[in-house]
């Protein structure tokens, strides 16, 4: 059976974000976030307590992370240094993972908070 991504199931307007920050005159490293493409795609939350939300120390400050997937057609030129925006809200990309079978779509790997940007 084919696995081509179903245009149904494609029904999230997603950004991809790359950072293009520079570095001031005091050598403080600037964010500068902005939109490479837009396109839709399948959101695919992690199933289980304890992959969906995980909590953790990160310097001295409890806070929470969120797994999630976001599939889209497959597409070259997307890494995990970018982000996804989704619904307003930022994911860091932790992985690009191709359909290895029949090379239809590729899953971007995500989490959301205690991120980058």
């Amino acid at each position: 059976m084919s696995k081509y991504v179903a245009a149904q199931k494609l029904n999230r307007r997603i950004q991809i974000q790359q950072n293009f920050g520079t570095v001031d005159g005091r050598g403080f490293q600037l964010e500068d976030w902005r939109t490479i493409v837009s396109l839709w795609s399948q959101v695919i939350v992690a199933r289980g307590a304890s992959t969906i939300g995980q909590e953790f120390v990160a310097g001295g400050v409890d806070t929470s992370r969120i797994a999630a997937s976001f599939r889209i057609r497959r597409r070259d030129g997307i890494d995990a240094g970018m982000r996804v925006v989704h619904d307003g809200k930022n994911y860091d990309i932790r992985a690009v993972l191709p359909d290895l079978q029949d090379n239809r779509y590729v899953d971007l790997g995500c989490a959301q908070g205690a991120n980058r940007g």
